[in-house]
């Protein structure tokens, strides 16, 4: 068998590496690489402020000007990141208050109608519709609407026991570059 390689590898014109090539590349590669890791830590010191008293007051003044101008840019970034968040929930309340809205108004109605089952009162469709309209008007210029849940939770509980509010939040996916850790 190792003829029949050797005798295609001679063929072909190919040849095996050599291990010890291998390993002596590697070996001068790791240290290539370490030697630039040592060089790219010295330079890392000084904005970690470490080692200054070595460096020339033309120098310290070109690192300042250099970290102030990656606070900025962090601020700058942190800033973004806020404005995003605060437009989400804005944009969160608006849509509960919206929902809260209609409940409050679902409540009234259901309310309504509730109260005229029981009175008694037969109703035709048009009749009813009239009513929720007239109900609707007195309570747009008589009594002011909940604009929290905590409002709407202090409502008579005079409708159908079996009705429960249930609370829900929206399901917001948040941008990807809003992420914040």
């Amino acid at each position: 068998m190792p003829q029949l390689i050797e005798r295609y590898l001679h063929t072909t014109g190919m040849r095996l590496p050599d291990p010890r090539d291998d390993r002596e590349q590697l070996y001068n590669e790791i240290e290539v690489l370490k030697r630039e890791t040592c060089k790219l830590e010295l330079r890392l010191r000084p904005y970690q402020g470490h080692d200054l008293t070595s460096i020339p007051p033309h120098e310290l003044h070109i690192l300042e000007q250099q970290l102030e101008q990656s606070v900025l840019k962090i601020r700058e970034r942190k800033n973004e990141l806020m404005q995003q968040q605060l437009e989400n929930l804005n944009r969160k309340r608006k849509m509960l208050e919206e929902d809260n809205n209609n409940m409050y108004r679902w409540l009234h109605e259901h309310r309504a109608a509730m109260e005229l089952q029981q009175a008694g009162i037969e109703t035709k469709p048009g009749e009813y519709q009239q009513f929720l309209e007239q109900l609707q008007y007195y309570n747009d210029h008589h009594q002011q609407q909940p604009n929290s849940v905590l409002q709407l939770a202090t409502l008579p509980s005079e409708i159908d026991p079996n009705y429960h509010l249930q609370l829900a939040q929206p399901n917001f996916q948040s941008d990807p570059k809003a992420n914040i850790d």
